[in-house]
């Protein structure tokens, strides 16, 4: 039970750091789209493609996060189950 709540603090402590790494990285998008309009050169749309590339990957590390804490929760919502079976059963 111990392992499954320090896991969970360590997912949500992670998934926290990918949010803000999301937000960021959305502003480097705005910037970058900003800059390709403006300069309209290879090289911009070059950057915000990368920019646009990094932030799907932030998300989709985000959406894996997820997955994993409600599956670490369930995990443990199972096993308080269990414990509490166990304990009303004589």
């Amino acid at each position: 039970m111990s392992d499954t709540r320090t896991e969970l603090a360590r997912l949500r402590e992670g998934l926290r750091i990918l949010d803000e790494q999301v937000a960021y990285q959305d502003d480097v998008v705005q910037e970058a789209e900003t800059r390709a309009v403006v300069a309209g050169t290879p090289l911009a749309d070059r950057q915000l493609h990368e920019a646009a590339e990094d932030l799907r990957r932030l998300r989709r590390q985000g959406d894996e996060a997820r997955e994993q804490i409600a599956a670490v929760a369930a995990e443990q919502d199972q096993l308080l189950e269990r414990l509490f079976d166990a304990k009303a059963s004589p």
